[in-house]
């Protein structure tokens, strides 16, 4: 398999670049408007691109650590995978991290040099996720304290992309408290099955909670990210995103009921694409703050 072709396949398989793009876009999008809104500071689009690539950059880089810290669990239940299967070497993937590594700080130092404090606070907190922050048994023991800990990196990337703006932590909390709700439902909504999909070796919120309470967790987190959406200040009290984002939500309701009921695949899939529908209009509706 040529050099194009493989990486094409690897990327389908294990980091869509359309999904994530489209993601990591919203998050991006979300950070850069509302700082620019709020602060009431000019930037440019130039800004948001960098911004766009050094986040992008940032997810790929936890997928490849993934690869690292999977790699024998997946070679012995998941060996379909195309690390395990040997479509890409570990090494190919050290070397990927590295140019990753390379251009978000080589990005950072012409931009802003101040921001680089923050990307090195990134990369601290994205170490300690690696390591398990020291404590990865007890981790291993209670997912949701796992989650809890692993889901702190994306409000800390938030305050790293607004470094590229202007930092006014009075006005960015509410969208960290936003961005660590969204981690949370992104974790979780990507991991609910319905039995006939569970995989041995692949520790799933449905597996470990049951479908019921996996999905209740995710409704609460649903609603919860809905709430914080609206305390954003410069929200007008109704708007027709607001109204699409109410709706979208009760729809979210109607079909986690369905499948805690029902427990198909059919269900299962469309719990996770609702999820991220919730998510990125979520952040994209930031457009409405004035």
């Amino acid at each position: 398999m040529n050099f194009f072709k493989k990486w094409y396949t690897y990327q389908k398989e294990r980091f869509p670049v359309l999904v994530y793009g489209l993601y990591i876009f919203c998050l991006t999008f979300a950070t850069f408007l509302y700082n620019t809104k709020m602060l009431e500071v000019e930037s440019s689009v130039g800004i948001f691109i960098v911004m766009f690539v050094v986040a992008f950059l940032q997810f790929l880089m936890v997928r490849i650590i993934d690869e690292f810290k999977d790699y024998d669990e997946d070679k012995k239940y998941r060996p379909y995978r195309p690390v395990p299967r040997g479509l890409i070497k570990l090494q190919e993937l050290r070397v990927l991290f590295v140019i990753c590594v390379l251009i978000q700080l080589i990005l950072t130092l012409i931009v802003n040099p101040f921001s680089l404090i923050f990307l090195i606070v990134l990369w601290i907190v994205f170490i300690l996720m690696t390591k398990g922050f020291f404590i990865k048994k007890v981790l291993d023991k209670h997912i949701l304290l796992e989650v809890a800990f692993d889901e702190i990196m994306l409000p800390v990337m938030i305050i790293y992309l607004a470094s590229f703006i202007k930092i006014d932590m009075s006005i960015l909390w509410r969208l960290l408290l936003l961005s660590y709700v969204v981690s949370w439902i992104i974790e979780i909504a990507r991991k609910v099955r319905c039995k006939k999909d569970e995989e041995k070796g692949v520790k799933t919120y449905t597996a470990v909670f049951g479908i019921t309470k996996a999905t209740i967790l995710l409704s609460v987190l649903e609603l919860l990210l809905t709430i914080c959406r609206l305390i954003l200040p410069g929200v007008p009290l109704m708007n027709w995103a607001q109204i699409l984002l109410l709706v979208l939500f009760v729809g979210i309701i109607v079909v986690n009921v369905f499948f805690i009921q029902k427990k198909t695949r059919k269900f299962a899939k469309a719990v996770e694409y609702l999820a991220d529908g919730l998510v990125m209009l979520t952040l994209l509706s930031t457009i409405f703050v004035v």
